[in-house]
C-alpha cells in the first residue's frame, strides 16, 4: 500500500549535502591528525586519525545507501531498495569495530614496549578543533537523518559523535602528557580508551542493522499497539495473525481481520482501506499493511496473535 519513503528531492539533497560536508571535514581532520600525530609525537592523535579515516569511508557508504534506499521498487526489486541502506549501515558498524581493534592494539603495544614520548603542544589545538567540528556534524546529520528516517544517516551521525568523544579523550590525554611530562604515558592510555568508545558504538550499530536485515520483528509492545489500533476500526470484530518485519528503517506488516460474514466484498474492502489508512496515520514507521479478511465466528477458536 504505497512506497516506504515519501521524501522530496530537497529532502534527499539535504542528506547528501551533509554527508559530503562530513567527508570534507573528515578529509581535513585526517590530514591534520596524521601530521600532528607524526610531527607532534602523539599516539592518541594518530589513533584519532584512524577513527576519522573510518568516518570518511562510512560517509562513502552512506552516500551509496542513500542513493539506493530512496529508489522506488522495480521489476527486480518490487519491495524497493531499502535493504541496501541497511547493508551500508552494517558497513559503518563493521568499520568502527575494525578501527577500534587497530587503535587499541597499537596503544597497548606502545604501553607494553614503553615506547612513550611527550607530545608537542600544538596537538592540543588539533584535538580541540576535532571536538568542535565533529559535534557540529553530529547535530546537523542526526537532525536530517531523523527527518528522513534514514538509519544509515543516523548511524553516521553517531560515528561523528564517537569521533568527537574520542577527540575529547585525546585532548585530556595529550594535555596532561604535554604539561606533566612524568605522566606522558597518558597519551597512549587515552588512545586505548578511545578504542573502547569506538568499539561500543560500532557493536551497537552493527547489531541493530543485522537485526533488521534478518527480518527481526518489531517489539511485542509495538505489535500489540498496532493490533489495538486495528480493532478500533468500526466493522472490525477481531484481529489475529498480526506479523511484522523491518525493511531498512520501515516496517512491513500483515494481519487477518474478522468481519461480519454477511458483509459484501465491497464493504469489507472499504474496511481494509480504512484500517490501512488508520494504522499508517498512527504509526509513521509502517510502510505497508497487507490485510486478509476472515468471517467472524463468535466463540470460535482464535489464532494467537503474532503467529
Amino acid at each position: 500500500m504505497g512506497n516506504a519513503h515519501h521524501h522530496t528531492r530537497t529532502d534527499l539533497e539535504s542528506g547528501r549535502r551533509i554527508t559530503w560536508a562530513g567527508m570534507a571535514v573528515n578529509a581535513a581532520l585526517i590530514a591534520l591528525k596524521i601530521l600532528g600525530g607524526i610531527f607532534g609525537r602523539s599516539k592518541a592523535l594518530l589513533a584519532d586519525a584512524a577513527h576519522s579515516a573510518s568516518d570518511f569511508v562510512s560517509d562513502l557508504l552512506v552516500l551509496i545507501g542513500l542513493h539506493y534506499s530512496m529508489k522506488d521498487g522495480d521489476a527486480d526489486h518490487p519491495y524497493g531498495h531499502g535493504k541496501i541502506e541497511t547493508l551500508a549501515t552494517i558497513g559503518v558498524g563493521a568499520l568502527l569495530c575494525l578501527a577500534s581493534v587497530k587503535i587499541g592494539l597499537d596503544a597497548a603495544l606502545a604501553i607494553h614496549r614503553g615506547d612513550i614520548v611527550s607530545p608537542e603542544r600544538f596537538t592540543i589545538i588539533i584535538a580541540a578543533l576535532s571536538i568542535v567540528s565533529k559535534e557540529a556534524l553530529y547535530q546537523a546529520t542526526v537532525r536530517i537523518g531523523r527527518r528522513l528516517k534514514s538509519e544509515s544517516l543516523i548511524a553516521n551521525a553517531w560515528h561523528h559523535r564517537s569521533d568527537a568523544w574520542s577527540s575529547g579523550v585525546t585532548l585530556v590525554g595529550v594535555t596532561v602528557a604535554v604539561y606533566v611530562p612524568s605522566m606522558k604515558v597518558l597519551d597512549s592510555y587515552a588512545a586505548l580508551l578511545v578504542s573502547f568508545f569506538i568499539l561500543k558504538i560500532g557493536i551497537d550499530i552493527l547489531l541493530g542493522a543485522i537485526k533488521k536485515i534478518i527480518d527481526t520483528s518489531p517489539s511485542a509492545e509495538f505489535m500489540a499497539s498496532v493490533g489495538d489500533e486495528i480493532r478500533k476500526e468500526p466493522g472490525v470484530l477481531d484481529c489475529h495473525d498480526l506479523t511484522g518485519r523491518y525493511y531498512a528503517s520501515m516496517v512491513r506488516m500483515e494481519a487477518h481481520i474478522e468481519v461480519d460474514p454477511e458483509m459484501t466484498v465491497h464493504e469489507s474492502h472499504e474496511i481494509i482501506d480504512r484500517v490501512v489508512s488508520r494504522v499508517r496515520a498512527r504509526f509513521d514507521e509502517v510502510a505497508t499493511l497487507l490485510i486478509h479478511i476472515d468471517p467472524y465466528v463468535q466463540g470460535g477458536d482464535k489464532k494467537e496473535e503474532g503467529h
